[in-house]
């Protein structure tokens, strides 16, 4: 019999390093453990029903759920999610519950496996995520027809797990018997090295082969697990012959996965690759005004929001979730202070991220760095010069200010005395190829970016 109090005390200590005390007392002390199911690895947390439980429910799943379910982890020594929601709501779902037995291991309902926020209609489409929208909603609307296996790739917090999400509660609003499993890569590690270590590989197996539409995030996670990427190869066989959907979310695309097994990389080539870049500043306004209604928010009644969204628009700009998270941030603090909800409240409120912002990385700081690290001049990285020991600096330099700015190739060509926009183009793919057959240069690259930060 588990102890939801000591393990609630050691969670809050963990929490209680990471946090601010402000945040600690306002966020995590309200919370308590309703019950652990340790079949399905889900906790529930209960926040007591008064006027302050849906404000706190929405701020911890915007800003604190992974930190709760990391905290859980290192506590339990095993990955679970976690549910939240207030004590009314239990009650009122104890009333409702049959009297019979369920199955243990029957499909959980979208709002234990999906985020419900995480839908379609919530999802802002831009010019940066349009393809990748599209196909998540081909395949929602046709599993197995449109487009299979689906892969969904772009740098962390664009929006792949929102798709993979919204594609799960699509289908299940539309068809409440499909077989669908979404994991995370890690997770299924975890399950398998559980499988293997209970003699329990026929349930595994069985569990993930059966699945109408299997959904596995964050697949990059697998790179150099052998023998996990042995067993997801033979699970995607068995799914693919039976003609079962798959839909894959990777950090990169499925060439650059260097350390994934070559059958498996081939196989994610199979169909339809839809990648996700970051959003333009039109799409970043948008996703923040959309955010601020589902928070609540009248933007007619509130004009103000829309240079709060500007501002705070104007300076993230690489990350959805650091985007979201610095408004809910403003808005929290001024409800909380009772102030007046601004662009002189937003600059105070978020100078730190700000002021972290304006210490960003330049063309020039790059182009300094690499010359730095090469021995060259900045003149000659700038010249025409077509010598090796210049013109492959100069391509690595072109190849990091594509990577680490938001300059199009026209403009990053201007920075190197005119150079026409295809000379930068053919750099960074030139760039890119190396890298994925290069272990060394790789290196090279990780140690240049972490100077340029620096």
């Amino acid at each position: 019999m588990m102890d939801y109090n000591k393990i609630w005390e050691s969670v809050l200590d963990k929490i209680k390093e990471i946090t601010t005390q402000i945040s600690f007392e306002t966020w995590f002390l309200p919370l308590k453990i309703r019950r652990i199911d340790q079949d399905l690895n889900i906790v529930y947390i209960e926040v007591n029903s008064d006027n302050r439980s849906e404000f706190i429910i929405t701020t911890i799943k915007n800003r604190y759920l992974s930190t709760l379910e990391t905290s859980f982890k290192e506590v339990l020594s095993d990955s679970f999610r976690v549910v939240l929601k207030d004590s009314d709501q239990y009650k009122s779902e104890e009333v409702k519950e049959e009297p019979k037995i369920k199955p243990k291991k029957q499909l959980l309902d979208k709002e234990k496996i999906f985020n419900p926020r995480f839908n379609f209609e919530n999802f802002v489409v831009g010019n940066s995520n349009k393809y990748a929208h599209a196909a998540a909603l081909a395949v929602a609307e046709s599993p197995s027809e449109a487009y299979n296996p689906l892969f969904i790739y772009g740098g962390s917090g664009l929006g792949k797990t929102h798709l993979m999400h919204a594609i799960g509660i699509y289908l299940l609003e539309n068809n409440p018997k499909l077989n669908v499993l979404y994991v995370s890569s890690e997770m299924f590690t975890n399950e398998l090295i559980k499988a293997l270590n209970t003699h329990k590989m026929n349930e595994f197996k069985s569990k993930y082969r059966k699945a109408d539409v299997l959904l596995i995030d964050d697949i990059q996670f697998l790179e150099g697990k052998e023998s996990t990427q042995e067993e997801f190869f033979h699970t995607f066989n068995s799914l693919y012959d039976s003609n079962k959907q798959i839909i894959i979310s990777s950090d990169k695309a499925p060439n650059k996965l260097v350390n994934l097994e070559e059958r498996l990389r081939s196989r994610f080539q199979w169909n339809l690759i839809a990648d996700i870049q970051p959003a333009d500043y039109e799409t970043r306004v948008a996703i923040l005004l959309k955010k601020a209604e589902n928070m609540g928010i009248n933007t007619d009644e509130n004009p103000e929001i829309y240079d709060v969204a500007c501002m705070i628009a104007e300076k993230i700009k690489d990350n959805i979730r650091e985007l979201e998270g610095a408004l809910i941030r403003v808005v929290s603090f001024s409800q909380l202070l009772n102030e007046k909800l601004d662009k002189n409240f937003t600059k105070r409120t978020l100078k730190d991220i700000f002021s972290n912002v304006e210490r960003t990385v330049t063309p020039e700081k790059i182009k300094k760095t690499v010359c730095k690290y090469y021995g060259i001049k900045i003149t000659d990285i700038e010249s025409s010069k077509k010598t090796n020991n210049i013109a492959f600096p100069r391509q690595i330099a072109m190849y990091l200010i594509r990577e680490m700015t938001d300059y199009s190739l026209p403009k990053i060509g201007q920075f190197f005395g005119g150079k026409h926009y295809t000379t930068v183009l053919y750099a960074c793919e030139k760039i890119d190829d190396e890298l994925s057959m290069d272990k060394n240069l790789r290196e090279v690259i990780e140690n240049i970016k972490e100077e340029i930060k620096d």
